[in-house]
């Protein structure tokens, strides 16, 4: 946790929008965790998280099932793979937009190169409680309920797509859980260039 000047290169004043301006002069607490750190940690989750639905399927239907669905989803993988990427940051967007006063125009959108990593960021503040909606999202629309849906219908492909889903989504798992300490209706900044937010010193 450190302490940030709104005038550092940390939180930089993007554009001159009304809300970087009425932010210039305030100084924040940071929790965040570098980009590099954050990917090591979702591939490390990735193994429990594949092991929580994996087994219980091959339990109820068999590996064969599984093993077809999991094809199905590889045939098709950059397709669902782009079309993914897109709709997992909309999604982020699209509710942190809803709870936010300047609505789109403080969400903006990108591909960190160095990490392979696309990125939503939103200019305003945000209550704990949005926050967590918004990061939540994409992860039990497009990974959750799918898993869910594949191991009671017994269908590798959709359990496949969820499980990959949920997957991707371990960065917002860290987010989410970063959240931890915070009241719901505290008031977060999205940190421009790392995983997590910043909050105004009082």
């Amino acid at each position: 946790m450190n302490k940030i000047d709104r005038n550092s290169n940390k939180f930089p004043n993007e554009n001159s929008n009304e809300e970087a301006i009425e932010q210039v002069n305030k100084q924040f607490e940071e929790y965040t965790m570098e980009m590099g750190k954050a990917n090591w940690i979702a591939i490390l989750l990735a193994f429990p998280i594949s092991l929580l639905l994996l087994i219980p399927f091959v339990l109820i239907w068999d590996f064969d099932t599984l093993r077809s669905g999991w094809n199905m989803f590889t045939s098709n993988y950059f397709l669902f793979l782009i079309s993914g990427v897109i709709i997992h940051e909309l999604l982020h967007g699209l509710t942190w937009a809803y709870f936010v006063p300047n609505k789109f125009r403080s969400i903006k959108f990108g591909f960190k190169w160095k990490y392979l990593t696309p990125y939503y960021h939103c200019k305003g503040a945000l209550k704990v409680k949005h926050y967590r909606i918004g990061g939540a999202m994409p992860l039990i629309v497009m990974g959750i309920i799918p898993a869910i849906i594949g191991l009671i219908m017994g269908d590798g492909g959709i359990l496949s797509y969820g499980l990959f889903f949920t997957c991707a989504g371990g960065g917002d798992i860290i987010a989410l859980y970063m959240l931890r300490k915070f009241n719901d209706d505290d008031y977060l900044y999205d940190h421009p260039e790392k995983l997590g937010f910043l909050k105004e010193i009082a």
